[in-house]
């Protein structure tokens, strides 16, 4: 087992070519306390990394410190809660577009109490909010507003519902929507998340039971279009488990879940994409998880997608890694025989994904986290491996994205023999990437959505990616080639260009790329003048000698072609 182990790693250090590099890490314990666990994490607009923790305080008493780091890992200043004879939790954590943030709490005891604080960016506890509508009382995630923050709570007393809150920035209690558990046999309704959807609606998700009850225990998922007044605008129900979910830069909705198949008695992955307003797109079963399956994690990248989840079957345990397209179509993957766990996932701002992935190495029954770089079209751009912080067990937990495309990777370290945990976080550097401007000669709208292909070459070596522009013209590629290379952009319809680039961290190209390629043969000659001529005087409709893209093909056209004439790429 462990030369396997030994050997599906190397196999990934080849496949990505080189394992990018770290950065800083740190190692943070609380001191006279024998354990520290991270709970949750995210980032601010500055890059400052924020991590609220749960600690052993006193008879088995847990405690919270919410600690604030810099981009270049300096501990800007940790804040305790606690409070004798009690233990806190905590939940959630959002960012303010002001740098302030909101943390969730749960005080236990002989019940639950929930808290919502905000905190200013500099550490100071701005006002706390307690949350008391039944014996149990659990935030489960915060939606920071300029506004304020949205609150989705979980509650009950026999049963669980759910609870959509509504505070101002000061703390005022604006609105409490109830939804409570329903009258079935496990009286439940267990949110599982939400997505601001407008200036004016949320998503609510949640689990709801079969209402055949414990005959069918295996939940169905309701979807909620809620209003800020509390309006239910439109429900859907769907017949699976959901657990992950993300938005789309379309609006499109993607959610990762599970479906129990009666035959073999087993869970099994199920992906599905919705339009905003709820229409189902498609879904499928994930055909390389056969077996009892449990979705993992789910990250989008403008409408691309990177999926996860763990398997167990008669053969073994597997985690299946798969990417594709808004039409659902896989475009790449990966499977990991063995014990191995993704946790978390991220897209990146250079058109690329991060996951982070814990083995549980069979020699030490220890766990070691690392990273997979995954760009939108499949390919693997580089592992990293990010064990170090303890010759111990090091499991992971979140990623979040640092600046310049880079992650934090945060996992809980246990140290010495007495296995004293702490928080490891460790700042990674991105693989190679190039970003700037494409600017399209003589054309009209803006080029949002053009595909360019961008080849990269060292020696023998070629990597070649398409990506869509953005607005403006602006584009960002990662690429599994290093150093000094040479780089060509195309976009159909336009010529070549090409040039020498030292791939340094935060390279960047501005192109500007020459039109009346209507044939695309990367030449303007004879045969685009023709092509030109013999459509003159016809609506565009996105055809290829509607050169300048104002929908007709006419003498602006015609013009482009004679400007050019002669020219070829590069």
């Amino acid at each position: 087992m462990r030369r396997t182990g030994l050997l599906l790693m190397l196999t990934m250090l080849l496949q990505g070519i080189q394992a990018q590099s770290v950065l800083w890490s740190r190692l943070y314990l609380q001191t006279g306390s024998r354990g520290c666990f991270p709970q949750v994490a995210a980032t601010d607009s500055e890059g400052n990394l924020l991590i609220a923790a749960r600690y052993i305080m006193d008879a088995g008493h847990f405690a919270v410190v919410l600690l604030k780091y810099s981009p270049q890992g300096d501990l800007l200043w940790a804040r305790t809660i606690s409070q004798s004879g009690q233990s806190h939790y905590a939940e959630a954590i959002a960012v303010a577009p002001d740098n302030s943030f909101y943390v969730a709490l749960t005080r236990a005891n002989t019940d639950s109490l929930a808290y919502v604080q905000r905190w200013s960016a500099d550490g100071t506890m701005l006002w706390s909010a307690e949350v008391n509508l039944s014996t149990y009382d659990v935030i489960r995630q915060l939606w920071a507003r300029a506004s304020g923050v949205e609150v989705l709570h979980a509650y009950g007393n026999g049963g669980i519902g759910y609870a959509r809150l509504i505070y101002d920035a000061n703390g005022n209690l604006l609105a409490q929507h109830l939804f409570p558990f329903p009258q079935t046999l496990t009286q439940n309704r267990s949110p599982v998340g939400m997505l601001r959807l407008n200036a004016t609606t949320t998503l609510l998700i949640a689990r709801v039971p079969d209402p055949d009850g414990i005959l069918q225990p295996w939940e169905n998922t309701l979807l909620q279009w809620l209003s800020d007044t509390g309006v239910v605008q439109q429900e859907l129900l769907l017949p699976f488990r959901v657990e992950r979910y993300a938005q789309a830069s379309d609006g499109s909705l993607y959610l990762l879940g599970s479906r129990w198949e009666a035959g073999p008695q087993q869970a099994r992955l199920q992906f599905a994409r919705l339009a905003p307003e709820g229409t189902l797109l498609w879904e499928r079963t994930l055909d390389s998880t056969e077996g009892d399956a449990i979705p993992d994690v789910l990250a989008t990248l403008s409408t691309s997608w990177l999926i996860s989840g763990n398997v167990e079957s008669v053969g073994g345990r597997l985690t299946a890694i798969e990417l594709g397209e808004a039409n659902g179509t896989r475009t790449g993957g990966q499977t990991l025989n063995g014990i191995y766990r993704a946790v978390s996932g991220v897209a990146l701002p250079i058109n690329a994904f991060a996951l982070l992935i814990g083995q549980l190495t069979a020699d030490s029954e220890r766990w070691k986290p690392f990273l997979q770089w995954w760009r939108p079209d499949g390919v693997l751009l580089g592992t990293t491996p990010l064990g170090g912080l303890s010759q111990s067990d090091e499991q992971p937990e979140w990623l979040l994205n640092a600046p310049g495309g880079g992650v934090y990777a945060i996992s809980t370290v246990n140290q010495s023999s007495d296995n004293t945990a702490g928080i490891g976080i460790v700042r990674v550097q991105p693989p190679p990437h190039l970003s700037g401007r494409i600017t399209l000669r003589d054309y009209l709208p803006d080029p949002t959505g053009k595909m360019a292909q961008i080849a990269f070459q060292s020696d023998s070596q070629t990597d070649v990616a398409t990506t869509p522009l953005q607005p403006g013209g602006q584009y960002a590629v990662a690429t599994m080639l290093s150093g000094t290379v040479q780089v060509r952009v195309y976009v159909p319809g336009w010529l070549s260009k090409r040039r020498t680039i030292a791939l340094a961290p935060g390279a960047t190209a501005d192109w500007i790329l020459t039109n009346g390629d209507a044939n695309r043969d990367n030449r303007v000659d004879d045969a685009d003048l023709l092509m030109v001529l013999f459509a003159f005087g016809q609506g565009g409709g996105n055809r290829p000698e509607d050169l300048n893209g104002d929908g007709s093909i006419d003498d602006a056209d015609l013009l482009i072609v004679l400007f050019n004439f002669g020219t070829e790429g590069e």
